[in-house]
């Protein structure tokens, strides 16, 4: 049994040692991948089309103006992707 769990933990945490990164502000913390990366950046996108259509009057209402603000994002996204 004791072999195993040696085996294991030699085979475990190179892998674990691989997937995390060290950040004086924030410490350790495992590597984002690249769809967490995009979900971040898209959030981010909607939160400043949000910001920005109650900042000119298109609405008053947060909630309205965050459902907009996902499918203008969501357009731009699409139509993006299939342009050349």
């Amino acid at each position: 049994m004791n072999k195993f769990k040696l085996y294991l933990i030699t085979c475990l945490l190179p892998l674990l040692a691989s997937s995390c990164s060290y950040s004086s502000s924030t410490g350790w913390s495992f590597s984002d991948s690249d769809s967490v990366k995009e979900e971040k950046e898209r959030r981010r996108k909607v939160d400043q089309k949000t910001d920005r259509i109650l900042e000119v009057g298109r609405t008053t209402d947060r909630a309205k103006a965050r459902r907009q603000a996902k499918e203008e994002v969501f357009e731009d996204e699409f139509f993006r992707s299939s342009r050349p």
